[in-house]
């Protein structure tokens, strides 16, 4: 069927003129939410292994926190891709990072799940996390005094027996921290900083664990979510996670 009378005395050209001004702006809105540099891959030398990373930083150049993100056993940096890129757009950089034996930190071996009891390339990482926070301490666009880490699975642990031998994180989170010893547990409020820790409600074997850390600790926040996700598998288990960890991290890090 043809136009009618009507259809050919329409005016196009405020609709195409509206059209090209939203065509023009979207993608500058578009930029503006979650912009952050491109990522840069890094390596840090801990203990003569070669550990990979990727930092991420606010595209503004300007100096502040940052996080540390650390993978869980069997696991790798790449899971943080996303909450990386929530936590540019809030003006937060972070370095994801493959510990010894995972990812691309490979130099010296490769971690095999269940090979060894007392696994080096898993309880002795804690090296590794203060040698990743002096890399973040040192960059020119990160604040002193304004570095998180999160931990998971066993790199909780790590991060916290770190803590231990020197305080140097301001705000931390882990997320299922199965292998949790009593001492960490004890000095989560001794650490003087906020801790969040979120686990899965049917993670049988952290019941105990994330129990614990509600009975000694009075600062200490814990999150337990419905189903069964693992560590860093909780973010891809819960897309919303992402905004949640990042939202606490920028204001425990202010």
């Amino acid at each position: 069927m043809g136009r009618g009378a009507d259809d050919a005395d329409v005016d196009a050209g405020p609709l195409i003129r509206a059209v090209t001004f939203a065509l023009l702006v979207l993608p500058h809105v578009c930029a503006a939410q979650g912009r952050r540099a491109p990522d840069m891959r890094v390596v840090i030398e801990s203990e003569g292994w070669h550990l990979v990373g990727d930092l991420a930083l606010p595209e503004d150049g300007a100096r502040g926190p940052a996080v540390l993100l650390l993978n869980q056993a069997a696991g790798n940096r790449t899971a943080y891709t996303e909450l990386a890129r929530v936590l540019a757009a809030r003006g937060v950089a972070s370095l994801r990072l493959d510990l010894r034996g995972h990812g691309e930190s490979t130099n010296l071996g490769h971690f095999n799940p269940g090979e060894h009891a007392r696994d080096p390339m898993i309880w002795d990482a804690e090296q590794d996390v203060l040698a990743a926070h002096d890399y973040l301490a040192e960059h020119t666009q990160v604040a002193e005094g304004r570095i998180a880490v999160l931990g998971a699975s066993y790199s909780g642990e790590e991060m916290a027996e770190a803590g231990r031998e020197e305080g140097y994180a301001a705000a931390y989170v882990a997320l299922s921290p199965g292998s949790f010893s009593a001492a960490s547990i004890t000095g989560i409020d001794a650490s003087g900083v906020p801790w969040l820790f979120i686990a899965s409600r049917e993670e049988r074997f952290l019941q105990e664990i994330t129990a614990a850390v509600q009975v000694e600790s009075t600062t200490a926040e814990v999150v337990l979510l419905p189903g069964v996700a693992h560590a860093s598998d909780l973010l891809d288990a819960h897309p919303e996670l992402a905004e949640r960890i990042a939202d606490w991290l920028v204001r425990r890090l202010r």
